[in-house]
């Protein structure tokens, strides 16, 4: 919802997320920024606050982001523009787990024979709740039968991560023709990227199109147009978060003395797949999707499951065709007054399967599904302008128009399980079938305008406004106006007496103040009644509303927002700053609250809060080598803190997201910044302060969620070089964040599971693990201090992150080197004989290094969801390294 609405050559455009891991799990299934071909794009321009929204309305609440794309050119003959890329993908282990004891049970042993392996010793030993875990002696080679009755040596057996993950490789060719007259001319451009990912199985293909023309009729009429054409094709899309079908979180579940590729299975057996050498022998393929059978599983735990299975038999498969095109047309009625109109339509579909084959441990029946949306956005504008310069100093430049939006969603879907005819994945096939559908219409009206008075080109007084009619709302109320006034003063041109190293100088101020409603979906303030189920032949009649009662009063939210700036320019250009202060407020901020269930729902949507947001945003740049080698740098500074000032009457807190321990909420709680991040923690002794523990010296939890850090940042920033010496140019990037909290839910795991070298205190032939606190003593407490026993240990260990949360939380700061760039020009005159204009090479690596970070066995911008709660990981995508180059070419 806070996502910046991004505008495409003057038509906005959808960016829609369709989906992404939740406390349950899931995919994150894409959005729409993915349609668009990067060598397409001639400029970006960022918009921020909520000035940008003054006309752009309600949707650019959280800013804009303007796409210009590259249009024809006035040359003689054609022009040919060839790019190819090509990177490949590794990826980074940032764990550090202990590789001295590997898989074994409460008992800390492990099975010697086959016959040892009996229910009670595999419940024991390999079967627990999460799967393997790494609770076995320290190792010592000696014969251990393990999940397949197989009997191997009790060694670490390597590196599974390199032998599971694979190398990335993504090719990336485009071709653009262009050319004209300044009374016509065109751009055509095609495009092909294909991807396969780290994980195994994964792919990802898109085919871009499009064309712009340019046409002027006589002096005073001009038409533009575009149509772009895409086709994404996506395989494999991986879970991330909760168990099932999350290949990362079973791959670190094994113990060191597993090799993943013994998880392949035994090609003898039902369901099993062969082994690598015999697959060569054989010539097929790991989970070709033809070989019937089960899941071969390595523990009882359902749904922790066997990752080949998870990445070659379970299907998240979509295509996506989108087409966004946009024509415009301009006429100048005199030299200073002009008209214009535009149309622009955005619209796709996707259809997508999703697939739980027959066979998999937590689903032995199967499911099946087959989804598509169909979306489609249509803006009609109209504007009147007027541009004129008096005097050679005073000027106008002011526009009034309209804009008329209107959108569809629609969404329908086929579903089954349980599958009749076995292996034969299909919904007709399916026992139990249902389907669901899902239709939504809304539109936008809207007047805007605005008014710009310079003087000299020093002094400029800028006004704007616009409303919008909103008809998600009720008639009675559903309009707002938003108005802002900005001002800029050049003190460099207006006063001529500052020294010769102030180059340039400008102050500025504004402010804005602009509604949104983008959380209200077409028809929630309606009650909407249904008859899609039935009993015994006859239909039922219910609320299509679900849970939540729909509110007709709501109105859009306000934010209104201050902003002070200063841009100053030394030393002819050398070196510069920019910097921006503001002071954000937003209002009437629509929320759910929880109602009497005697009213038959348990929510109702109201307008009440206030949240704001002050902040300040720095950019350095300098010139400090100028010559036969110039060196540029930039360093740009951003600070945040927000503060949530009240919420609903009666309600002093809002609970977000909540990773799969069930231990941690991010919650926006009034008189704390937003999004803090609450945990159940460790009791303390309200008098000594000191950790309160049980006679067996596990932690004895509180029972109450309290604050134990915040996910946002304290600040982010960038430091850019770049260097150019002749043809050749050397950049690099280099990310950081200071502050800021991430709460592990991995590590959690990891911990209770054996595998961090946290748990190796305590352990048999170990250092002790001693607890120092208190425990409780009647109605008081008295000192206790105890070295645990092996057992006890490992119940620490295990109870640790469900009594004391913050132990698991971590300082999210890093530094990190993001990338580096060599591109070199070939010199003009290896080709003066040929068509060939320009040649160059480019040599790009991202994500190289992190030079800096405070939490283990992650990276600390881990996470498995884009949502407003920041500051959770669980399982999520592990970080990747990219090389490749780049080749592009004009004729």
């Amino acid at each position: 919802m806070n996502q910046p609405l991004y505008v495409v050559d003057g038509v906005p455009i959808d960016n829609t997320n369709f989906g992404q891991a939740g406390v349950w799990g899931g995919a994150d299934q894409g959005d729409g920024m993915s349609s668009i071909n990067p060598d397409d794009i001639a400029s970006m321009t960022v918009l921020k606050g909520a000035g940008a929204a003054a006309l752009y309305g309600s949707r650019a609440a959280n800013g804009v982001i303007l796409i210009t794309t590259k249009k024809g050119t006035v040359r003689n003959g054609l022009g040919i523009e060839v790019n190819s890329n090509y990177v490949f993908e590794t990826v980074q282990n940032l764990t550090d787990f202990q590789l001295t004891h590997g898989n074994g049970g409460y008992d800390g042993a492990t099975p010697q024979t086959s016959v040892a392996i009996t229910p009670k010793s595999i419940e024991t030993h390999w079967n627990n709740w999460w799967g393997l875990q790494s609770w076995g002696p320290k190792f010592d080679g000696s014969p251990t039968v393990q999940f397949d009755g197989v009997t191997r040596p009790y060694s670490y057996a390597g590196d599974n991560w390199k032998r599971f993950y694979e190398i990335g490789h993504t090719l990336t060719n485009s071709i653009a023709l262009s050319g004209g007259s300044e009374a016509q001319n065109f751009r055509l451009s095609a495009a092909q990227l294909d991807n396969t990912g780290v994980a195994p199985n994964t792919k990802f293909s898109r085919s871009n199109i499009s064309l712009a023309t340019n046409s002027k009729f006589g002096k005073k009429l001009s038409v533009n147009s575009k149509v772009m054409y895409s086709n994404e094709k996506t395989k494999g899309r991986p879970n991330v978060s909760d168990s099932p079908g999350n290949e990362f979180l079973a791959l670190m579940y094994l113990p060191g003395d597993v090799n993943v590729l013994n998880l392949l299975g035994d090609p003898n057996k039902p369901g099993a797949v062969p082994s690598l050498e015999q697959q060569q022998q054989q010539g097929i393929k790991v989970f070709d999707g033809k070989q019937p059978g089960e899941e071969f599983q390595v523990s009882n735990n359902l749904w922790t499951q066997n990752p080949y299975w998870a990445a070659h038999q379970q299907r998240n498969e979509d295509v996506r065709d989108r087409v966004i095109a946009t024509g415009n047309a301009r006429y100048d009625i005199t030299s200073f007054l002009y008209i214009s109109g535009q149309a622009g339509m955005d619209w796709f579909t996707k259809r997508g399967t999703l697939l739980t084959p027959q066979g998999t441990g937590h689903n032995r029946g199967g499911s099946m599904s087959e989804y598509e949306y169909r979306t489609r956005e249509i803006n009609f504008q109209y504007m009147l302008g007027f541009n004129k310069t008096y005097n050679g100093k005073f000027g106008v430049n002011a526009f009034f128009g309209g804009n008329r939006m209107r959108r569809t969603n629609e969404y329908i879907s086929a579903n089954g399980s349980g599958f009749n005819t076995p292996f034969f994945a299909a919904i007709t096939n399916a026992r139990d079938k249902n389907y669901d559908y899902n239709y939504g219409k809304q539109g936008i009206n809207s007047i805007f305008g605005s008014v710009e008075f310079s003087y000299n080109n020093y002094l400029f007084l800028t006004g704007t406004a616009r409303k919008d009619w909103f008809s998600v709302l009720n008639p009675e109320d559903n309009s707002i106006v938003y108005p802002s006034i900005g001002a800029s003063f050049v003190f460099t041109e207006a006063l001529k007496a500052f020294p010769g190293w102030l180059s340039y100088g400008k102050l500025r101020a504004g402010w804005a103040q602009v509604g949104n409603v983008n959380s209200v979906s077409p028809y929630q303030t309606t009650l909407l009644y249904g008859a899609g189920s039935t009993h015994v032949g006859q239909p039922l009649g219910g609320f299509s509303s679900g849970s939540n009662f729909p509110n007709p009063n709501l109105k859009p939210f306000t934010s209104t927002e201050f902003e002070f700036g200063m841009e100053a320019r030394f030393f002819n250009d050398r070196l510069g700053f920019d910097v921006t202060y503001y002071d954000q407020k937003t209002t009437d901020d629509i929320l759910n609250a929880n109602i009497s269930r005697a009213s038959g729902f348990t929510t109702t949507t109201v307008n009440l809060g206030k949240l704001t947001n002050k902040g300040i945003e720095v950019l350095l740049t300098g010139k400090p080598i100028q010559g036969g080698v110039n060196w540029d740098v930039s360093l740009n500074f951003s600070k945040n803190n927000s503060k949530v000032i009240s919420l609903i009457e009666g309600q002093t807190e809002v609970i977000g997201e909540e990773p799969r321990t069930r231990t941690v909420f991010i919650k926006s709680i009034v008189g704390q910044p937003f999004g803090v991040i609450t945990g159940q923690t460790q009791l303390r002794d309200p008098a000594s302060g000191l950790l309160v523990y049980d006679a067996n010296g596990t932690p004895v939890g509180d029972g109450s969620y309290k604050i134990i850090g915040n996910g946002v940042p304290d600040f982010t920033g960038g430091l850019n070089n770049s260097f150019t010496w002749k043809q050749l140019n050397l950049s690099f990037l280099i990310d950081f964040k200071s502050g800021g909290d991430i709460y592990s839910g991995t590590n959690v795991r990891m911990t209770q599971a054996g595998f961090t070298k946290q748990t190796l205190l305590g352990r048999e032939g170990e250092a002790p693990l001693t607890v120092t606190g208190v425990i409780a003593d009647g109605a008081g407490y008295k000192p206790f201090t105890k070295t645990l026993a092996p057992g006890e240990a490992q119940n620490y260990w295990g109870q640790l992150g469900n009594r004391a949360a913050e132990k698991f939380i971590y300082d999210a700061s890093f530094i990190k080197l993001r990338q580096v760039t060599l591109a070199y020009n070939l010199p003009k005159r290896i080709f003066s004989k040929t068509p060939i204009q320009n040649v160059m090479l480019s040599l790009v690596a991202r994500n190289l290094f992190i030079l800096y970070k405070n939490v283990d066995n992650i990276d600390p911008e881990s996470s498995y969801t884009s949502s407003n709660s920041q500051g959770l990981d669980y399982f999520g995508m592990p970080a990747t390294r990219t090389y490749g180059f780049n080749l592009r070419a004009t004729f």
